[in-house]
């Protein structure tokens, strides 16, 4: 089978998903990208049930689906608002009691959670169709991808994304651009990925070569492995920059440790020919032994073979997801996506869960629940983490008044560099 998303062969008799991208297919051969396949991707895999357990949901979605993250926040806004629940309940009713239920969903979505007409239906019906709970509601029929480019009102970078792939795979490449280019300036960082790779080959009737560097640089820190790839390319080559292999190889070592496979290459023949470093046969071996269909040597010991181990998720990942959603007011998928780094250590993203809690946005309000990721954050040496405890002690609030422990977190803090605990010190006298 030819994947829909890197255009490279699998063998869809023994795994569904494309080994070099890791995008999951339907039997048909085409790519799950939107909300409807993923769901009933799940449930056709884990059983209908799962949907009921949304945050087992939202685990499997990020496991099976990590770059999909609209389509992730999409999915987790409504089982949280309970649609699976709600939907599962009528299952075996009348058609009229179901497209009812779903329209109360549809309503509830919209109105409590603030999505759009538009995207709450879609959220609707793609649960429904997990569950194999046929229903049916007024609404517009999606408008044709042509239609729809021409209205030039579309802002959200995933539909502007899915555009430029839709234009790209019937070849109109000046239009594919166009949306590559919208999506890209948004931070999109698979259609960063593919400006740059338009630039380079000179589609869409325009070739820069700088420019396709600089798109693909940051395509490549929004961990995109085959712009990792293609920013080691450049600077290896020197092209549109200047020659730096120690970048260069960088870079090729974050493509392989995604799996990327030409970036894997890359490293074995590094470490065979003693390119950008000293030949190290053994460490040769370790990653050749990643790539398929590659014997490893007999001369090189088994316990020297193994493959290296991944790369830990510090959470980074999820709290740069947060803040594009917090600017986006999306406070819901902020708050989301915050705890998910938040529950992986990531000392910012606790004291932003935190405040999220303390202020009841995006999730309900608890102040204890507050303080307890605070002092988690504060416990890392974060100082506005130290400063919110300072003053829930000076303040009573989620704990018990203590002067004495709010002057230690405000002087810990000071310590840090907080400037206004600094100055809340000085009032309290030190």
């Amino acid at each position: 089978m030819v994947c829909g998303k890197c255009g490279r062969v699998f063998d869809e008799s023994k795994q569904d998903y494309c080994s070099y991208c890791k995008t999951v297919h339907t039997p048909q051969g085409e790519p799950v990208r939107d909300i409807k396949g993923v769901l009933c991707y799940i449930t056709r895999r884990f059983g209908e049930n799962t949907l009921l357990d949304r945050r087992r949901t939202d685990a499997l979605i990020a496991d099976l689906f990590p770059k999909e993250s609209a389509v992730r926040r999409l999915a987790y806004i409504a089982l949280y608002d309970g649609c699976a629940q709600k939907l599962w309940a009528v299952r075996g009713k009348p058609f009229e009691v179901r497209s009812a239920a779903a329209a109360r969903c549809v309503k509830s979505l919209r109105d409590e959670i603030g999505l759009k007409g538009r995207a709450a239906a879609t959220a609707v019906e793609a649960v429904a169709a997990a569950l194999n709970c046929d229903i049916s509601f007024r609404m517009e029929s999606p408008a044709p991808a042509a239609e729809t480019e021409s209205r030039k009102n579309i802002t959200d970078p995933a539909e502007q994304y899915s555009l430029g792939r839709h234009f790209d795979r019937i070849k109109d490449y000046e239009k594919a651009l166009y949306w590559f280019g919208q999506a890209a300036a948004q931070d999109c960082a698979e259609a960063e990925y593919y400006v740059g790779f338009y630039l380079m080959e000179g589609r869409g009737g325009n070739q820069d070569v700088k420019a396709a560097r600089e798109w693909f640089l940051r395509a490549a820190e929004n961990g995109i492995p085959a712009a990792q790839y293609m920013t080691g390319y450049f600077f290896a080559e020197g092209i549109a920059c200047e020659l730096n292999e120690a970048f260069a190889f960088e870079w090729f070592l974050k493509a392989a440790k995604q799996g990327y496979e030409e970036g894997i290459k890359v490293i074995v023949l590094c470490y065979e020919t003693g390119t950008f470093m000293e030949k190290d046969p053994a460490a040769a071996a370790r990653w050749r032994k990643l790539l398929p269909q590659q014997p490893v040597p007999e001369d090189i010991p088994a316990e020297e073979a193994e493959p290296p181990e991944p790369l830990p998720d510090d959470g980074e990942e999820d709290y740069q997801s947060a803040r594009r959603c917090l600017a986006e007011k999306d406070y819901q998928g902020a708050a989301m996506f915050y705890r998910h780094a938040a529950e992986l250590g990531h000392a910012k993203a606790q004291c932003s869960y935190g405040k999220c809690l303390y202020l009841g946005q995006g999730t309900e309000k608890n102040v204890y629940a507050a303080y307890s990721w605070f002092s988690k954050a504060a416990e890392q040496g974060l100082d506005i983490a130290q400063y919110n405890l300072g003053v829930m002690y000076l303040k009573g609030t989620g704990v018990e008044k203590n002067r004495a422990e709010a002057k230690k977190y405000f002087r810990m803090a000071a310590e840090n560099g907080h400037a206004e605990a600094a100055k809340v010190l000085e009032k309290l006298g030190n």
